[in-house]
């Protein structure tokens, strides 16, 4: 049978025949080095991630130190307790003190209700969420308040723990995230700078 094959193809199929062993070789040695450039990809892809974990891990350590003596009642103490438009009930109160004074009713009413309860700051708490290291409260405004651009930064300031235009915030603030935040601006007789603020807050307490 091999003498019915031409010389030429006769050699043209021991040569590819012997090239056989040599392109499994070349095949195998090629399959080894795409294993090992994944498993390099791998190992950077773990390393990286171990990378990343350390330094999260490092970061809530941090914030946690950091807020490890927060006062439970900041809320209380530093906003609940914050007067606002306090230049507007200063006019009123000298009106009010005026011995020629009419007893204007809409004076009276407008000075009672900045200097009462029902433009100070309440919230209300949600459910309290545990974790592990920390839980968390929703803090919830029961209505909006009137204030100016001066009574926005004391809040801010004492919401964010930084001082802003001289307002500084108290201490021990526990971890305060503002979830919701409304300014309106609001018309007003004397053309004073006069907005309608809503919030919503996150406490979060380390444990």
């Amino acid at each position: 049978m091999l003498k019915n094959i031409p010389r030429t193809r006769l050699l043209l199929y021991l040569m590819v025949i012997g090239l056989l062993p040599l392109i499994f070789v070349l095949a195998g040695i090629y399959g080894k080095k795409q294993e090992l450039a994944q498993l390099d990809e791998s190992i950077q892809h773990v390393q990286q991630m171990a990378l990343t974990f350390k330094k999260r891990q490092a970061q809530n350590i941090a914030v946690r130190n950091h807020f490890r003596d927060a006062d439970h009642f900041y809320i209380d103490k530093y906003l609940e307790t914050l007067t606002f438009l306090e230049p507007e009930i200063e006019a009123l109160q000298k009106i009010v003190n005026n011995k020629n004074f009419a007893g204007d009713p809409v004076i009276k009413k407008r000075l009672e209700q900045l200097t009462g309860e029902t433009n100070s700051l309440s919230f209300t708490e949600g459910a309290v969420q545990s974790y592990p290291h920390y839980q968390e409260t929703t803090e919830t405004l029961v209505r909006p308040v009137e204030v100016n651009i001066e009574d926005v930064q004391k809040v801010l300031s004492r919401v964010e723990g930084k001082e802003i235009d001289g307002n500084r915030p108290g201490p021990n603030r526990p971890q305060l995230l503002v979830l919701d935040f409304k300014l309106d601006k609001k018309r007003h007789a004397d053309n004073n700078e006069v907005y309608v603020m809503n919030m919503k807050l996150l406490k979060r307490e380390y444990l």
